[in-house]
């Protein structure tokens, strides 16, 4: 009772302080940018997340990126006819970005590289500008209206396409000196192993979904050499066509072989989120997109391997969870537009 007493107080004695590094109230209006390899997410709301109006567009890659963002500025600015004018942009970008807003060289967007996207954006809309790597909006988001809800500290992880990581430490966004921190997906787990990042066994090797994908193809190749029956192979070959959705679907439906592949992945997750324990002593560790979607194939893995490999003093009111965030990319994009001074 006491323990808790004392984290609650905590928790709203840094609610408080990171208060005061958020732009306006809940009420405000922001406009918000959620910007990906696949799709610009465009969206009108207010400082407590609700949004009210949303749009998208499909990413033209035979454009370049300023031309993308002039564009988006101004389906942005149509979407808003009528109602009151944004205290604030936010954008969430794929990484690496700079923590003044220029982007290095974010993997499928070469047309992106070395775009000052923060200096492009406040010469369309006239506001500040905050752009932010996504898995900072991230766990910003998570913080202020998810499951990492007034933590003093937190971690929350993509686990989609990519695997990186945003943080809350001491009730604050920590990004690093250039913007760079929490880079999780280039640690290496093992000295070989599925390729991320361009490193083998790394954090993205095992965690992203190529990186699935490519443990599923081992344990294919294993079926078929044994004889095993598999979904993950046709006509006694890999297939060519498999997801990552697929890999998953198949585990939850008894393919034994796409089961070793998560159970190994969830293994994986496991030693990470440890580490994440060790170093940090987090409230809250949030899981993202694929076990958001598929939590009981990689939870409960995660969880005993934690509970093994962690200090068991910093495991004591830890929390790991899959989000229950809704509209992420919409909501990444207003919880930066409300981070920084007015």
């Amino acid at each position: 009772m006491f323990a808790a007493s004392r984290h609650l107080a905590r928790s709203r004695t840094f609610l408080d302080i990171a208060a005061m590094q958020l732009r306006g109230t809940e009420q405000d209006w922001f406009w918000g940018l959620d910007i990906g390899g696949t799709k610009i997410g465009l969206c009108i709301g207010h400082g407590d997340g609700r949004v009210e109006r949303r749009s998208q567009f499909t990413t033209d890659h035979g454009v370049d990126g300023k031309a993308t963002l002039q564009r988006a500025a101004a389906e942005l600015v149509a979407l808003a006819r009528g109602l009151p004018a944004p205290l604030a942009l936010g954008a969430a970008c794929p990484g690496p970005i700079t923590r003044d807003g220029r982007f290095l060289d974010p993997p499928n967007m070469p047309r992106w590289h070395q775009l000052d996207a923060a200096a492009t954006l406040r010469a369309c809309v006239g506001v500040p500008v905050t752009t932010m790597n996504d898995a900072n909006a991230g766990v910003l988001a998570e913080w202020l209206w998810g499951d990492a809800r007034g933590a003093d500290t937190a971690v929350f992880c993509t686990m989609s396409t990519g695997m990186g990581a945003g943080l809350i430490v001491g009730g604050a966004l920590h990004q690093g000196r250039h913007g760079f921190a929490a880079e999780i997906g280039h640690l290496r787990l093992s000295a070989d192993g599925p390729i991320g990042f361009g490193k083998r066994g790394s954090v993205e090797g095992f965690l992203s979904g190529p990186g699935i994908l490519q443990v599923a193809e081992q344990e294919a190749r294993i079926a078929l050499q044994v004889g095993e029956p598999s979904e993950l192979l046709r006509s006694h070959t890999l297939r060519s066509d498999l997801t990552t959705e697929d890999v998953c679907r198949l585990a939850l439906q008894g393919d034994t072989a796409a089961r070793r592949a998560t159970d190994r992945c969830a293994d994986k997750l496991g030693e990470l989120c440890a580490i994440l324990v060790d170093v940090l002593e987090p409230d809250v560790i949030v899981l993202g997109t694929i076990a958001r979607a598929y939590p009981e194939l990689f939870l409960p893995r995660a969880q005993a391997v934690l509970q093994r490999e962690a200090l068991a003093h910093s495991l004591h009111d830890l929390r790991l969870v899959a989000s229950q965030m809704q509209e992420r990319g919409d909501k990444q994009a207003l919880a930066a537009a409300r981070y920084g001074g007015p």
